[in-house]
Formats: structure tokens, sequence, C-alpha cells
């Protein structure tokens, strides 16, 4: 009698934990679905957002030949890029904004500290046979540059869309 209800505890014991790790391995399952649902349901990082992004990566790691060739040529040097990386945090560098349009794209980063002050990055890049290359950086100070910016980018690409990656 006691080695049949100890036999009957011990099965009714493992029948329980058999299942509670069937359930546990099911909602991990589900959960990867969901997550790996969400993921793909996120637009995808445009070609431009992963360019700037790219680029200020190499900077901030001192690949400054990597971040020569993001750019149309002869625009960037070594020297400038590596003052560029001593005055500022890059890796701070967030992107907050980005608009495409036939030719050229705008991508503006958020306020990035540096030795003299914050300043936002205004990247504008241009298209080159099915690549986008930074053609031109440029440093803004305050919100009245930062528009003055954009509007004028607006000027040359009226019809420019926002797209998805800003961060």
């Amino acid at each position: 009698m006691r080695k049949t209800r100890l036999f009957v505890t011990v099965l009714v014991m493992s029948t329980l934990i058999a299942s509670l790790i069937g359930c546990s391995k099911r909602e991990n399952e589900k959960q990867q679905t969901s997550t790996s649902a969400a993921q793909s349901a996120a637009p995808a990082e445009h070609d431009v957002v992963s360019t700037v992004r790219e680029f200020l990566k190499a900077i901030d790691g001192g690949d400054y030949d990597r971040a020569i060739k993001l750019g149309t040529p002869n625009e960037f040097k070594r020297e400038g890029l590596s003052k560029v990386n001593e005055a500022f945090h890059l890796d701070k560098a967030e992107i907050i904004e980005a608009y495409v349009g036939n030719e050229n794209a705008a991508v503006l980063t958020n306020s990035i500290p540096g030795t003299s002050g914050t300043v936002q990055f205004g990247h504008s890049l241009v298209k080159k046979d099915e690549r986008w290359l930074i053609r031109d950086v440029d440093m803004l100070p305050n919100n009245e540059a930062v528009q003055k910016w954009l509007t004028g980018f607006k000027g040359v690409e009226p019809n420019a869309e926002r797209v998805a990656g800003a961060d």
C-alpha cells in the first residue's frame, strides 16, 4: 500500500512538472513569435538613415577611411573628421528626422553635446548610382538654424517625404 501511494505521488508530481514545463515552453514560443512579428511589422530603416548612422559610428570609432567612403568624392578629410570626433560626443547622436526626395535627402540628428556647446547635425545626401552619399554636413546651433536648413532642403526637394528609421 505504501509503495502504491509513493508511486502515485511520484506519478502525479512528474505529470504536474511535465505539464508546467510544457506550458512554460509554449509561452516562450508564443513570446518569441509575437516579438518576431512586431519586429517584422516595424518599417525598415531607409538607406539614407542607415548611411548617416554608419557615418556617425565610423567617425565615433575613429574609422575615418570608412566615413570618407560614405561621402561624395573629396568632401571629407581625415583631419576634419578627427576634429569633429574630438569636439563632439557622437556616441550620443540619434537620428530624429529624415526626408528623401528624388535625388537629395536630409537627415537631422538630435542635439549633441560638444566642447563648446550643443549642436544638431544636418546631413545632406545625394543619390549617385543607386547609392546615397553624404554630400555635406552642417552644424546647426539652434532651432532657427535647423528650421532654415530644413526650409532650404525643402526648396530643393519640395516633394520630399519623411522616411522611417529615425530613433
